[in-house]
């Protein structure tokens, strides 16, 4: 079970106690959810639906709802729709980066690591014993949380790179190499590369960036 009961009470604590089947329940119609936040913009809820509807394409519903503090949560229909948005990323609006990343229980925006975010990953010229789902699982847990692995990566049809989708911090360095045994593995990112975490945009860094947030209409 995700959730670790309280066993102890301080004084005026009462516990709410669920099954795991019904939280399973409850849990499952957000299986589908983002959470997403326009990188160095102000925006509107629904100004933030119409781009997703386009950038999108969906076959499916899009519901959003505003957790404040400049975070929407993105509900999909379709499961196909949801691992397209996850495979085909990463995302822009008006050039700045879609902060995204999965729903996950017990999500609190007061309390979540909101510097989490969902990326791509290449291991370029990676030796072939490597393609190995428990391998590329272990490998990729060197940078950050694996959520997914690349269908084509997985059935070793693509012997160039692996290509893995991590759970990264923005606030901490970016990992650029990782060694295997003595094999040193370069690591790529996949459209952040040369990402500013401060206003969005690509081809600075954060330190030297010289734009300021500003406000988009919500209408």
């Amino acid at each position: 079970d995700f959730d670790e009961e309280v066993e102890t009470l301080r004084r005026g604590l009462v516990a709410v106690k669920f099954s795991k089947e019904f939280k399973q329940h409850i849990r499952r119609p957000w299986a589908k959810a983002f959470i997403v936040k326009v990188y160095g913009r102000i925006v509107g809820l629904s100004f933030l639906q119409a781009k997703l509807l386009a950038l999108w394409k969906l076959a499916g519903r899009l519901d959003c709802a505003d957790l404040g503090h400049g975070f929407f949560l993105t509900r999909l229909s379709l499961k196909e729709d949801f691992e397209n948005v996850l495979r085909k990323g990463p995302w822009f609006i008006s050039d700045h980066f879609l902060f995204l990343r999965l729903w996950e229980p017990n999500f609190k925006l007061a309390l979540a690591n909101v510097s989490s975010i969902a990326v791509w990953i290449r291991l370029n010229e990676l030796p072939i014993e490597y393609y190995n789902v428990e391998a590329l699982q272990h490998i990729g847990r060197a940078i950050g949380n694996v959520l997914r692995g690349d269908t084509f990566t997985v059935s070793e049809t693509r012997g160039r790179f692996a290509r893995l989708c991590v759970q990264i911090d923005v606030d901490k360095p970016l990992v650029t190499t990782i060694m295997i045994g003595r094999l040193e593995q370069m690591v790529s990112y996949e459209g952040i590369q040369k990402l500013c975490f401060g206003c969005g945009r690509l081809g600075h860094s954060k330190e030297s960036c010289s734009y300021t947030i500003r406000q988009e209409s919500p209408s």
